[in-house]
């Protein structure tokens, strides 16, 4: 397979005079066609041979949001009284959408100007929304461009690419699944479950900043440039309108599967630029691979290995459990029934070792100090004080194991004592902000000084080797950043294996190990394949590890701990046990299980590269992972038992691994009966 890609700069042209009914960008790899009538331009790549359309519903070339007569309302910006082709240079054409026309009545003022610019030497094109003006008329958002690039439902045989949390690929066409799966999957797809927005990063948001699609022919992935924030809409197998209206009439529009940007307009000064590239018999692998290179050229790949060889502890994390014991904290102290005393969880962490022989482990306590977040000291001495924590921490260290107590600045909550409103931001009048949530509500330049008033204390006690902190999500849309990234950066200088439960791309170069990403969208996880977007591009860049609110002990819409555990193989991620004290008894088999089957692929694919991902098999259960050290990892993520191309049989839930040297593991998953 032949992949042209780059993240060159913009071109820019010089401005030529006159109009031109339609104007074609073409280069060795891509022609592009701009039609005059419309705006809209189709793409033809050329080694494929796939030609990516325009709006096959109303012929748009971009979705406009205005406020007309008091109501807020959306326009094809394709009707407009007057649409401008220039040829700026060779490689760029600008495109002007003046006076647009919404039911029959022209909007006087509002224009419109977009730029393509095509690569001259590579398969890229840059797609920039480069001015506006709104006349007497409110511009809210526009998407553009629309519709482009889109799959048509049972005719493309491809799918979707979003890297939401690890990632999903929502494929075009139908195909075999459970019978229960499926009927919620198609009626899904013809209902707004099937349609909805995604930030960029926060907590539910893209974890990357690139979507895509792709067929049997060829692939389309749009990169958002570094400085802009347009949130990302979907729209998976829909019509995007009704079935068939009162009058038995059928929707004339054809069900597809696109995803768009919606460009704020109400930020004239944010710049609105992807740059979409095109991959010949490509899919969402290369698509992974592509802005891997971006990523190191944006500077948020550092690699596992420079990390380690700052603080060789790093290498503890290859292969190790991560256990995170939950005492009630941090939403309450000495909570009845969940607070757990540093000799019990001396106890854990023996029985660990000595019982469940686990090799590697990263525990986790949550609930050591005597007061709320965000004051996270002094440790607790009801609990067994300083002394006893130590005492602790201390058998992590004997057994080659990580420690880190539970730590947030970012929230002060209102069930505790000390609860403080004066770390509060505050708008321009004075008044409260993130008041609506428990979390992330304290101000973000005020959390540096909180972790600076008792973490080295803490450091100092314990003798820690690691940190978990729980720092927020960063990179609001329309905010400044710098107080998470300041301690962010305040974590780092403690050379301390970092591990944070909010993990997104721009915190790679300050931690060491995400416990969890964003949250997974529940409506769209009903209709797509998880696919290991994030670690195709990071997994030798950070040790990502399962969720608390979704461990793998649980059982939730991501599956129970057998189909997590093959997934956790399957992507390169490690085992996360999280428990309240009482539980721990019941997590010891799920803990020998983990450590015999996911730790072993852990330890020795943590360095490495994840190179390449498949589905196999027509219901997308059988899957298969190489890793650039040489493991190879076949899963059955169902109950039947499949076969690959080349006979290998896999039984249902089952696995088999091939490590670098050869040695072959195999086992599976049962459901099991006691009387």
């Amino acid at each position: 397979m032949v992949l042209f890609s780059s993240f060159s700069g913009v071109q820019k042209g010089v401005t030529s005079k006159g109009d031109e009914s339609s104007i074609v960008l073409e280069n060795k790899y891509l022609k592009v066609t701009v039609d005059q009538k419309n705006g809209c331009f189709t793409v033809l790549e050329k080694i494929s041979g796939q030609q990516w359309n325009p709006d096959p519903w109303e012929q748009a070339a971009g979705i406009l949001g205005v406020t007309v007569n008091g109501k807020s309302e959306t326009l094809n910006i394709s009707k407009s009284k007057t649409i401008k082709l220039q040829r700026k240079s060779k490689d760029v054409v600008a495109i002007s959408f003046v006076d647009p026309v919404f039911e029959g009545q022209t909007l006087e003022g509002i224009s419109i100007d977009t730029e393509l610019r095509l690569d001259p030497t590579m398969s890229k094109l840059d797609i920039e929304v480069v001015s506006y003006k709104g006349g007497k008329y409110k511009l809210s958002d526009l998407r553009y461009p629309t519709r482009a690039f889109s799959l048509e439902t049972d005719v493309d045989k491809g799918a979707a690419v979003i890297p939401q949390k690890q990632g999903v690929i929502c494929p075009s066409y139908i195909f075999p699944m459970n019978g229960g799966s499926f009927c919620m999957w198609d009626d899904a797809t013809y209902t707004a479950k099937s349609t909805g927005t995604l930030d960029l990063f926060n907590a539910s948001g893209l974890s990357m900043p690139w979507w895509g699609t792709y067929n049997e022919k060829s692939a389309v992935i749009g990169i958002v440039d570094e400085a802009s924030r347009p949130k990302m809409f979907y729209n998976i197998n829909n019509n995007g309108q009704y079935l068939y209206n009162s009058e038995g009439k059928m929707s004339p529009n054809k069900r597809i599967a696109y995803l768009e940007p919606i460009w704020n307009l109400k930020k004239e000064d944010q710049l609105k630029l992807m740059s979409y590239q095109f991959i010949p018999n490509g899919n969402y692998v290369d698509m992974a691979k592509v802005y891997r290179k971006e990523a190191v050229k944006r500077g948020f790949f550092v690699s596992l290995e420079d990390k380690a060889k700052r603080d060789p502890d790093v290498k503890k994390l290859a292969g190790a459990v991560y256990m995170g014991v939950y005492g009630g904290y941090p939403h309450y102290v000495e909570m009845p029934g969940m607070t757990f005393t540093f000799k019990e969880l001396s106890d854990m962490i023996k029985t660990t070792h000595d019982e469940l022989k686990v090799d590697n482990a990263f525990f986790h306590a949550w609930g050591v100090f005597s007061n709320f977040v965000p004051n996270c000291w002094p440790i607790n001495e009801n609990l067994g004080g300083v002394a006893g924590l130590k005492e602790a921490v201390d058998l992590t260290k004997k057994y080659g194991y990580l420690y880190s107590s539970y730590h947030a600045y970012s929230a002060t909550l209102e069930n505790d004592p000390k609860f403080d409103t004066g770390l509060f931001a505050t708008n321009d009048k004075g008044n409260l902000k993130n008041t609506g949530s428990r979390w992330a509500n304290i101000d973000q330049n005020k959390q540096l000084g909180l972790a600076q008033k008792s973490l080295d204390k803490e450091i100092a006690a314990l003798g820690l080797e690691a940190d978990i902190t729980d720092i927020s999500f960063s990179y609001f849309a329309d905010e400044d950043n710098t107080g998470y990234f300041n301690l962010a950066k305040y974590l780092d200088s403690k050379n301390l294996v970092n591990g944070t439960e909010h993990g997104q791309q721009q915190y790679i170069p300050y931690f060491d190990m995400f416990e969890g990403m964003t949250y997974l969208n529940s409506s769209l996880a009903q209709i797509s394949h998880r696919a290991p977007l994030f670690n195709l591009v990071f997994h030798d860049a950070i040790g990502v590890f399962g969720k608390i609110q979704d461990p793998d002990n649980q059982i939730s819409e991501n599956g129970d701990f057998a189909v997590k555990s093959l997934r956790n193989i399957l992507f390169g991620v490690g085992s996360t046990i999280f428990f309240s004290p009482y539980e721990f008894d019941g997590m010891k088999d799920m803990i020998k299980m983990a450590n015999e089957v996911v730790s072993p692929v852990n330890k020795e694919t943590f360095f490495a590269e994840l190179k390449s991902h498949e589905y196999l098999s027509p219901d997308f259960n059988l899957q298969r992972s190489k890793f650039s050290s040489g493991t190879v990892v076949l899963v059955n993520l169902g109950p039947v038992k499949q076969k690959t191309k080349e006979g290998k049989e896999v039984p249902g839930f089952g696995y088999e691994v091939t490590y670098k040297d050869g040695k072959v593991s195999k086992g599976s998953f049962q459901v099991g009966l006691k009387h």
